[in-house]
């Protein structure tokens, strides 16, 4: 089992005018390689806290 911390971009609801930009980090766990882990996100992206996280939003992928 492999453990991976993803940092996604979050522009907030208003960022877009406050340029107020953040990031949010989320943990997974998964069989997958570091590599096919990533390349699924780069495809799909993730849902996360009743939201759907664009793959272009996901700046990095560590494995922990």
């Amino acid at each position: 089992m492999n453990r991976f911390k993803v940092r996604v971009y979050d522009v907030g609801a208003i960022g877009f005018l406050t340029q107020a930009d953040g990031y949010d980090d989320h943990e997974f766990e998964s069989e997958l390689s570091l590599e096919d882990f990533a390349q699924g996100l780069m495809k799909k992206g993730f849902q996360a806290r009743n939201r759907w996280i664009m793959p272009g939003a996901i700046v990095w992928v560590e494995q922990q």
